[in-house]
């Protein structure tokens, strides 16, 4: 009975493991190891994406503006089509500040998540926990609230590919950087959850 107890209790611990990089390679973390994001860094650049969101059977499309204000300081502005605006919101060393919102967006769940979903779009930097390779990525892991932010970097040419958000035994969801220009635009970038009902993807307009 002992050990039929052990053994429910391994298998029900290894099930609930994340299994993001149960395929890789783990190697040695260096002292010059850093996670980077360089997709959102230049102040001098209004990142301009045409921008659909969907969220719980609604759907809101318009366009998205995002713009580094300051060293450690981002603002994201969506609005419509004929220039209501969906929201207004501004991120600065790890916190943010709501401008304006649309009712729709303003409840708890989805305001958390879209506040989540874009702190990690712009972060820029963070420290290395664990690394992982395998023939096509290399993968750095970065901790934050006490969940995982998995880097995907192209072994190619080395730049970001994607983002795998965790707890300790669930991908929450993935943001996939495609098309990147040679100043290092993000010309399509898709927000996908896993466990809720809510979806971003973005299209490049114009510097």
């Amino acid at each position: 009975m002992r050990y039929l107890l052990i053994s429910i209790l391994i298998v029900s611990v290894l099930g609930c493991k994340v299994t993001t990089v149960d395929d890789f390679t783990e190697s040695k973390v260096e002292t010059n190891d850093m996670v980077q994001n360089p997709y959102f860094s230049n102040p001098d650049i209004d990142y301009v994406y045409k921008a659909d969101i969907k969220v719980y059977g609604n759907e809101f499309s318009g366009i998205l503006i995002l713009k580094k204000v300051a060293l450690q300081k981002h603002r994201i502005v969506f609005t419509s089509q004929f220039g209501s605006t969906f929201f207004d919101i501004e991120f600065e060393k790890g916190q943010y500040r709501i401008n304006s919102i649309v009712d729709q967006l303003n409840r708890k769940i989805i305001l958390n998540t879209l506040i989540r979903d874009f702190a990690l779009l712009i972060k820029e930097k963070g420290t290395v926990e664990e690394k992982y390779y395998d023939d096509a990525y290399n993968v750095l892991k970065n901790e934050s609230d006490k969940r995982s932010n998995y880097y995907f970097y192209n072994q190619s040419d080395l730049r970001l590919y994607k983002i795998v958000h965790t707890t300790k035994r669930k991908e929450k969801f993935m943001i996939f950087f495609k098309d990147i220009s040679k100043d290092l635009i993000a010309r399509n970038i898709s927000i996908d959850h896993k466990n809720i009902k809510l979806n971003i993807d973005l299209n490049f307009l114009k510097k």
